[in-house]
């Protein structure tokens, strides 16, 4: 909600009130999601646009009948999650030592740049034993065609989150110089983890 600067509301009264960051700042932290309640009824918004930007994207998923591969790979999605900070990625990902899915988006590189930034990462999940790994590189031409390509399909994400700007794991955690044990405890969890 970041992009609305300004709301035009009529409140229960009837009046027609402006809110914005300037006047009636109250009502406009209330009307943005800053509380519960009913404020009156929203006539218009004015919303901050940004042209739309190309993305590049990387998805690799598996399936797997030996959880020191799943661990393996998670430690090198671990090691290079600091590349891909630098490098503007965002996404989702997580799984279990059954199966994972990793799905992140980036404004700032090419589709060149992602497919030698992920080269690696591909080729070892592919060499461990017991993976089925699917992966894939692409472009896309906004962040609303990406989204509709990942959450259009029956792919489930129940389960996970944001690893990147995740509030669950900060940075501190993931540098670490034993990924190996941080990708040990979280596929610990029982019921799956949420990285990314």
């Amino acid at each position: 909600m970041d992009n609305v600067l300004e709301i035009t509301i009529v409140t229960a009264d009837g009046n027609h009130v402006i809110a914005n960051s300037y006047q009636n700042k109250e009502l406009f932290w209330a009307l943005r999601g800053g509380g519960g309640g009913t404020w009156g009824v929203v006539t218009s918004v004015t919303y901050k646009t940004h042209p739309s930007t190309p993305l590049s994207s990387a998805s690799l998923s598996f399936s797997s009948t030996n959880s020191n591969s799943t661990k393996n790979v998670l430690a090198e999605i671990i090691c290079l999650t600091p590349l891909l900070v630098e490098q503007g990625y965002g996404g989702y990902g997580g799984g279990s030592t059954d199966q994972f899915q990793l799905s992140v988006v980036s404004p700032k590189v090419s589709a060149e740049e992602t497919q030698a930034t992920f080269h690696w990462l591909f080729e070892f999940a592919a060499s461990q034993p017991g993976l089925s790994v699917q992966n894939s590189t692409a472009v896309y031409r906004d962040f609303w065609s990406w989204y509709s390509a990942i959450f259009a399909t029956s792919i489930d994400f129940v389960g996970f989150a944001s690893e990147m700007s995740s509030r669950l794991l900060p940075k501190n955690v993931i540098q670490t110089d034993r990924p190996e044990d941080l990708a040990a405890e979280l596929l610990r969890i029982e019921s799956g983890f949420e990285y990314l």
